[in-house]
């Protein structure tokens, strides 16, 4: 989870990337190794990770721990209830090597903290093979998906 305030002082200039990129019309089913997040406190905060099929999630939680979840599980009770989805066009995107790197975290722990080793830094670590990146917002994320998946758009997922 990530606070928002670190990024509003991004939101003036990341706020038209966040609307281009994320769409609520078209409902999508991850690939493994899809990037997925979910807004938080009502879009004040985000959390992201890495589909793994089977209906698992691989997250990073507020404990650092790595750990593979379902959906519900993955969203906090703090979240909305809804889940986004990386997509080329309108269709989802993802990576088998990015599931794999997912998996082979999971029982791992890392030094949690909010701002500067957070679940953004963890989802691109499973994009990069770098878990020592500094991509801790979700902007930056959403760079490196397109980077690595040829991630455009984000839409729901539909489930």
């Amino acid at each position: 989870m990530v606070v928002a305030a670190a990024s509003v002082a991004t939101n003036s200039a990341c706020g038209a990337v966040k609307s281009v990129f994320k769409n609520t019309d078209t409902k999508v089913t991850p690939q493994k190794g899809s990037v997925l997040y979910c807004d938080l406190s009502f879009g004040i905060a985000e959390h992201s990770g890495i589909y793994v099929g089977d209906n698992r999630i691989v997250h990073l939680n507020g404990k650092g721990e790595i750990e593979a979840v379902s959906p519900a599980e993955f969203l906090s009770p703090f979240a909305l209830q809804d889940i986004y989805v990386s997509c080329m066009g309108n269709s989802a995107v993802g990576s088998e090597r990015v599931a794999t790197r997912a998996l082979s975290m999971v029982g791992k722990k890392r030094n949690y903290n909010l701002v500067m080793n957070n679940c953004h830094q963890f989802t691109t670590g499973c994009l990069t093979g770098n878990f020592e990146n500094s991509s801790n917002l979700l902007t930056f994320l959403k760079m490196q998906a397109k980077d690595t998946l040829g991630a455009d758009t984000w839409h729901l997922w539909d489930r």
